[in-house]
């Protein structure tokens, strides 16, 4: 075994740790060197997220559209058929009603929660304590075929899902509000906003669509501040459907719901909402209480 120096051994090592540059200099320098390359790995993960975040939206966008534009070959190919064939025992209304709630199904499914907010299932607009809707004064507009704010629209199509471009309630100016009776009282969780994809908008415009807005909770409809459920920005644009989780940390239950609207993406003459949900689990009623109890008391 060949007698090792100890300076002989340091100028072995493959490090910069030399008489010229002690451990504390050679730490420092090492730490630096992988802060720089951790930093340099870390931008590149946030590169691809916000690059497959971009990818996603688009994805979804043209889903979206697909979706839309499916709703419109199904009209247009029921339409046609039902001028060639006479069904026997169904209307046009009653196939129509049979595509919409298909229809419904897939939004459903997408969604994942129960909507409370449809017609439907009970759900009625209080006009009373909604903003008066948009009428249009400077003649019909056409998209494809269809006609696009050719009367005034009555708030009730925010409860159902058969909602083509141009189908939605609209309000004068950027701030408006809508009042709305549950079928049952719930406990409030989240709620979704529903507008049509840039893709399938008239000129690609989609500035009418709600920007900011409020939700609060009312338990009976005189109530007149009502609980507060939170403030939202709806990013339309990215998202045509999008849902937001509310605040309500006392757990309240509530039979009405106020939709506010605080401003618009700049559309100077009025704003569109084609479509609210409402979601969350009902309040057990008496009745559901009773039931359950008998069924937990049931010999298995």
């Amino acid at each position: 075994m060949l007698p090792v120096t100890s300076g002989s051994f340091v100028a072995s090592l493959p490090f910069p740790w030399h008489s010229s540059s002690p451990p504390e200099r050679w730490s420092l320098s090492l730490w630096r060197t992988s802060s720089r390359q951790a930093d340099e790995v870390l931008g590149a993960v946030l590169g691809e997220i916000e690059t497959l975040q971009g990818q996603l939206r688009e994805l979804q966008e043209v889903l979206h559209a697909l979706r839309w534009s499916t709703k419109d070959i199904a009209r247009r190919a029921l339409g046609e058929a039902l001028k060639q064939t006479e069904l026997p025992g169904m209307t046009g209304r009653d196939a129509q009603k049979l595509i919409d709630e298909a229809l419904e199904k897939l939004e459903h499914n997408q969604v994942q929660m129960p909507d409370f907010a449809r017609k439907a299932s009970g759900a009625t607009i209080v006009h009373s304590k909604t903003s008066a809707s948009f009428r249009n004064t400077k003649g019909i507009l056409y998209w494809a075929g269809l006609p696009l704010l050719h009367s005034m629209k009555s708030p009730e199509v925010l409860l159902e899902p058969a909602n083509q471009p141009g189908n939605c309630w609209s309000f004068a100016g950027s701030q408006g509000h809508v009042f709305i009776k549950l079928p049952k009282a719930i406990f409030p969780r989240a709620v979704t906003l529903e507008h049509i994809s840039v893709r399938v908008s008239p000129g690609e415009n989609i500035s009418s669509a709600p920007k900011d807005f409020a939700v609060y909770g009312m338990k009976a409809e005189n109530e007149e501040q009502g609980l507060f459920l939170g403030e939202f920005t709806y990013m339309a644009a990215e998202h045509p459907f999008e849902t937001f989780q509310l605040k309500n940390e006392r757990s309240d239950s509530i039979q009405y719901v106020k939709l506010e609207v605080l401003s618009n993406w700049g559309h100077p003459e009025y704003t569109c909402v084609y479509r609210l949900r409402v979601h969350s689990d009902a309040v057990p009623t008496e009745e559901d209480s009773a039931w359950h109890s008998a069924g937990n008391n049931r010999v298995h």
